[in-house]
């Protein structure tokens, strides 16, 4: 059997994760269990790990037979935005534009943001459990249990932020320089700022950050664009890290099942 990996099928906006069985890499040629779901796509990302790094690219289908898909490597997509941590991931962002003279005004909400973030009751706690005695983390780890009910109680209770002009997108990839997302509109203007809250297996967690955004790839109905982060800091960036890692893990079990 072959190396077992994953592809990200997008289809509307909505991105599938598929699990298959590499049979060989001229051309790459991959045995899937069931193969419908490759009949309606957009795009398909593959993240590779070779002698040389870390790549991912886009695919497109050479042809399907029985189980078994043959894909050309379409677009290589790899550059120093990919070159440390990334995932594939299919979420919720807001996004507003903006013109280079409102730059600060939006550098200062995006700021203000972040810190009301890392200023929560649940983060302290989880910075104190990094570095405390591991005697006294059971009692801790029992308030971040307590504490993250209740954050997800209050969330789910308080108005949404709303951030006036702002819209909704599809991002695609998320890394710690920066995100894809994906559009049916043009955007017009180069500056950006983006604001997201996701929820996962550690409770929730939001961020924002004033972005240069360019136009990266067409397909089909869809754009593509790269955004990449002006003004993250650094206990931010290492809590989107730590959430790639989560998240790695958790599509690394999902693999091994």
């Amino acid at each position: 059997m072959g190396k077992r990996v994953k592809l990200s099928l997008i289809n509307n906006g909505i991105i599938s994760a598929v699990f298959g069985n590499v049979l060989e890499y001229e051309p790459l040629t991959i045995e899937f269990e069931n193969v419908d779901i490759f009949k309606h796509y957009n795009m398909i990302i593959f993240p590779y790990i070779t002698q040389d790094g870390r790549k991912i690219f886009f695919l497109d289908i050479l042809s399907i037979e029985d189980n078994i898909v043959k894909f050309k490597f379409s677009r290589d997509i790899s550059d120093i935005f990919f070159k440390y941590n990334f995932i594939e991931f299919n979420h919720n962002i807001k996004i507003v534009t903006f013109s280079d003279n409102e730059r600060e005004k939006y550098i200062q909400l995006s700021n203000q943001l972040n810190i009301q973030e890392l200023n929560s009751t649940a983060s302290r706690l989880k910075e104190v459990y990094s570095r405390d005695d591991i005697e006294n983390r059971e009692l801790i780890s029992f308030l971040i249990d307590i504490n993250s009910k209740i954050d997800e109680i209050l969330y789910l209770l308080k108005p949404k932020i709303n951030i006036d002009g702002s819209k909704e997108y599809t991002s695609i990839i998320l890394g710690e320089e920066g995100i894809f997302f994906i559009s049916k509109d043009n955007i017009e203007s180069e500056n950006i700022m983006i604001h997201t809250t996701i929820r996962d297996s550690d409770g929730f967690f939001s961020f924002a950050s004033v972005c240069k955004v360019e136009k990266f790839y067409s397909c089909g109905d869809f754009i593509i664009y790269k955004a990449v982060f002006e003004n993250i800091n650094n206990d931010t960036e290492d809590k989107i890290i730590k959430y790639i890692f989560r998240f790695e893990r958790e599509m690394l079990k999902e693999a091994n099942k």
